[in-house]
């Protein structure tokens, strides 16, 4: 009861404050500045090649006075002993209180839907969160973990302690991995606006100032072109829904959600392609809300049409998630020799890399509806050079 009202209480001093940010100067230069009225002042300063972020407190006057010390020590000692003495929470008597856990569980979930955020991105950016504040309590429950008190000191620990008597290299590598997706998640999660809409999230700039291993991507590659042309012989061999999540996967490229929710009026054969409009549904909305379109042969989109199951949506066994619909397809696409995880998310990456091959990358990104072509480039999108390969997709 007391935290739902001091949630409450969070959320009625945040509401009446206006967005933006006030800025203050020393009489010796040095700047601060406010993300909102009423909240707490924070120093940014270049130190070591990075950006950091040093919270100050509530009190202008002494968040100046706290500024000028950190400027005068970074010039006088080590960085790292400067940020281990400063880049921390500072008057926590007068700071409105930082959210806990089960503070941003609940603000996400009740927000989820509107934010377009699927609940697979949700529970895996949770976990995420749960896992690193386990890692800084050293307790199974976290939910009452205050947030304020990740630090650089706390994330530099969390990578080298997840690091420590590894001796393989190739360990190492995909450990650097993992922690370059934990950090990366942990950003995404923090950068949600219901959360700064609602709570003091000043310790959000420490996460913000976090460099990623270099080196680390796993560039996508192509699998054998035997099995390339497996999928493609096992396609028109598949009856209902499984005919039509492979067929929707391999030659439109729609995610295993869109293609769940999607319906006959979503295809439009007007033109000399067909073209798939990825929209909102009352019960759905695309991965970061954003509607968008995919394009291929007129011929292929009515085979589909013609052997979908649906009458209005094109899965017919939608019951749990469509997860009989799914499980049958993972089944026939193993047994034909698929052993990446997610052997129906391979085709998405085949048809990007044969509309990048063919088209370009940028067309490519658009019918992903990706919003970084880089994200394409790195992930999806390898190039095609054997012209019986590309000629698979030609029907």
């Amino acid at each position: 009861m007391k935290k739902n009202t001091t949630r409450m209480a969070m959320k009625s001093h945040t509401s009446s404050h206006k967005l933006g940010t006030q800025k203050a100067v020393s009489a010796k230069g040095t700047r601060i500045y406010q993300r909102r009225a009423g909240g707490t002042w924070t120093y940014k300063t270049k130190m070591g090649g990075k950006v950091r972020y040093f919270p100050l407190g509530l009190d202008r006057k002494e968040a100046l006075e706290l500024a000028d010390t950190i400027r005068g020590h970074a010039m006088l000692y080590p960085m790292q002993e400067v940020l281990d003495m400063f880049q921390k929470k500072q008057f926590a008597k007068n700071k409105v209180p930082s959210p806990t856990v089960s503070d941003v569980v609940q603000v996400l979930e009740d927000s989820r839907i509107s934010s377009g955020m699927s609940k697979t991105t949700l529970k895996s950016y949770l976990d995420n969160l749960r896992k690193f504040a386990r890692f800084v309590t050293g307790k199974e429950n976290v939910n009452d973990f205050d947030l304020g008190n990740i630090t650089d000191a706390t994330i530099r620990k969390f990578k080298t302690d997840s690091l420590k008597d590894i001796k393989d290299e190739g360990l190492i590598q995909s450990r650097k991995r993992t922690l370059n997706s934990n950090i990366r998640q942990l950003k995404a999660l923090f950068s949600r606006p219901a959360l700064f809409d609602a709570f003091d999230m000043d310790f959000v700039e420490v996460i913000k100032s976090q460099e990623f291993f270099k080196g680390m991507k796993k560039l996508y590659r192509l699998p054998p072109r035997d099995l390339i042309q497996k999928t493609f012989d096992l396609w028109p061999t598949t009856e209902g829904d499984v005919h039509t999540l492979i067929g929707i996967a391999l030659h439109f490229g729609l995610r295993r959600t869109e293609i769940l929710h999607m319906r006959r009026s979503w295809f439009d054969l007007s033109g000399d392609k067909a073209r798939i409009n990825v929209v909102a549904e009352l019960d759905f909305k695309p991965k970061g809300g954003h509607e968008g379109l995919t394009m291929g042969s007129k011929s292929v989109a009515k085979a589909i049409l013609n052997k979908a199951s649906g009458d209005d949506y094109l899965i017919k066994d939608r019951a749990d998630k469509g997860r009989p619909a799914f499980d049958a397809t993972l089944k026939v696409l193993r047994e034909i020799g698929w052993e990446r995880a997610s052997p129906l998310h391979e085709l998405r990456k085949l048809f990007g890399s044969y509309v990048a091959s063919t088209e370009s990358l940028y067309i490519s990104q658009k019918f992903l509806r990706h919003a970084d072509a880089s994200t394409t480039n790195e992930s999806y999108a390898d190039a095609i050079v054997d012209d019986k390969v590309k000629n698979l997709w030609v029907a």
